[in-house]
């Protein structure tokens, strides 16, 4: 795992754990989450711009490259749209939104390595 895979891992995992804190706590999204989850959407957006990059130096192309870039577009879409789930529902829910987002963006992380085995090496 390179070490860009290795940042979006982690922040993943702190934008999880600060959601998981904030619905058990009751609290409705404020600047630290959602700053969180624009940071989450931020590394994606960089992850995949530096896959897309690595597939177009012909390194190492990717097998699949309809599901590669589909994965990491709806890793992107899925933290952008959890932070407007967090602005818009004032409530715990709003929170978990995001909570199961992250999460959801740490499962299409392993897929991705997964798919493109060759690209993190």
């Amino acid at each position: 795992m390179t070490v860009l895979g290795i940042v979006v891992a982690a922040v993943c995992a702190l934008v999880a754990l600060l959601g998981l804190y904030y619905t058990v706590r009751d609290l409705s999204a404020d600047l630290v989450l959602l700053g969180a989850t624009a940071l989450l959407a931020l590394v994606w957006l960089v992850l995949g711009i530096a896959l897309g990059l690595r597939d177009l130096g012909g390194g190492h192309p990717a097998p699949e490259r309809v599901t590669l870039y589909g994965y990491l577009l709806t890793a992107l879409l899925m933290a952008v749209g959890g932070g407007w789930v967090g602005i818009f529902e004032r409530s715990r829910w709003g929170s978990l939104v995001i909570t199961v987002c992250a999460v959801v963006s740490a499962v299409l992380l392993m897929r991705t390595h997964q798919i493109w085995p060759g690209g993190f090496a």
